[in-house]
């Protein structure tokens, strides 16, 4: 039960006030419904922030954390790519509500930007407080922050930033309606600049098992060592524990992600002019 709610002006503000018992407050999408899996007393309001603004500087746009999924859906300068998995949530009234940056901070085994942002080796701003309790800012990759989950626990996102943009970024995603939780997301991206898929990064987020790269089939992509999309199948989900559950058995799950990477792999190689030869 929520029995303080605080707002601040600052994001350093915000930080000097959270305490095990608080938890940030963006556009209330999880904290605030029914079943919720964030349970705190006190909440921290950001919504006087400032962060809900959409900037392009040369070929770079930043994203503020406050933005919501239909404001990033409704602005020119956001890519297609993200826009594709902003309309994961199919739901106009949530797409009001929920924002760029509480998607990405709940790290969702559902989540529907977090495997496409990685995909797009997309940066993070984040706030902190040093050891001293200075205030500090950061800018770092998506990976890091998904990576050592931990050690950004108590890191507030200012914002994404998306300065790739003749990256090649495809997302697919399968649930049983368009407001089911989904069994599994999925995003391919590759450098295909130079004519060959590099700089691979393949992310899911797979209902029971977390939000996990395929790192294996990133570095065979890469390497070339496929003749074809298909050989992809074998290699995806090979180290992944995945779960029965009410989105699907745990041998549908590993069937979904080998082929939604075989047909994004595929997509990739069309992107290059190479059909199905790699």
């Amino acid at each position: 039960m929520i029995t303080e709610f605080i707002t601040v002006t600052s994001a350093g503000q915000a930080l000097h006030g959270a305490r095990e018992d608080s938890a940030f407050l963006a556009g209330g999408t999880e904290i605030l419904r029914l079943g919720s899996s964030v349970s705190r007393a006190r909440m921290i309001d950001l919504k006087g922030l400032g962060l809900d603004t959409i900037s392009v500087e040369n070929q770079s746009v930043t994203i503020g954390a406050m933005v919501t999924f239909q404001q990033a859906l409704e602005h020119d300068a956001v890519p297609g790519y993200l826009k594709e998995a902003l309309r994961f949530c199919a739901s106009r009234t949530r797409r009001n509500m929920a924002t760029i940056g509480g998607n990405i901070a709940l790290v969702r085994d559902d989540s529907y930007l977090l495997p496409t942002l990685v995909a797009a080796k997309a940066r993070l701003v984040l706030a902190d407080l040093a050891t001293d309790g200075s205030y500090v800012e950061e800018n770092i990759p998506i990976r890091e922050y998904h990576s050592f989950r931990d050690h950004f626990s108590g890191s507030l996102i200012l914002g994404i930033i998306l300065n790739k943009p003749q990256r090649f970024v495809a997302s697919s995603r399968f649930s049983r309606t368009a407001q089911s939780p989904a069994a599994i997301t999925v995003s391919f991206g590759a450098d295909i600049s130079s004519g060959e898929p590099h700089d691979v990064r393949i992310c899911a987020a797979i209902k029971g098992s977390g939000v996990v790269r395929l790192l294996q089939v990133e570095q065979s992509v890469a390497s070339g060592h496929y003749r074809n999309a298909d050989d992809a199948v074998a290699l995806a989900g090979a180290d992944i524990l995945f779960a029965d559950d009410s989105t699907g058995s745990a041998g549908y799950k590993r069937y979904l992600l080998g082929t939604a990477v075989a047909d994004l792999f595929r997509c990739c190689l069309a992107a290059m002019g190479k059909g199905e030869s790699v």
